[in-house]
């Protein structure tokens, strides 16, 4: 799964203001108790941190699944198993054994790709008889 940079900006701000407010907060704490604040709280602290990101990374593969899912009843039947055969094969399939895995004859597979690298969904790059073909989303 990969993060944007804007999110892992946005992600390491945040995670840089929790850190001001815990010393605000243990400031606070130490100008009216007298001591710094119990060692539980940063435990707690922490584990909420890790428990919230490991939901965020469940919630966030099921929500690109889902995405997938309503991309590829959007296209053609052609276009949605060639599609559906590069994200099953991680995003690179030789076009040769595309041929084959589809079903489709070479000519039909050939257009298919044709029109998804105009709509700059994939891209071929020629390896000696065949052709490599990679997802670009």
């Amino acid at each position: 799964m990969e993060v944007s940079v804007r999110r892992l900006i946005v992600g390491l701000v945040l995670i840089f203001f929790l850190g001001v407010l815990f010393a605000v907060v243990n400031g606070y704490y130490v100008s009216e108790e007298g001591s710094s604040l119990p060692l539980i709280v940063y435990g707690i602290s922490f584990l909420s941190i890790v428990v919230g990101g490991g939901i965020v990374v469940l919630f966030q593969s099921k929500i690109n699944k889902v995405l997938l899912n309503r991309v590829l009843s959007i296209l053609p039947e052609g276009e949605r198993k060639i599609v559906g055969l590069l994200v099953e094969n991680n995003g690179s399939l030789e076009q040769n054994r595309l041929v084959a895995l589809s079903g489709l004859n070479k000519v039909k597979v050939s257009r298919i790709l044709s029109e998804l690298e105009t709509r700059r969904v994939l891209a071929r790059v020629n390896l000696g008889n065949t052709k490599l073909v990679s997802l670009k989303i």
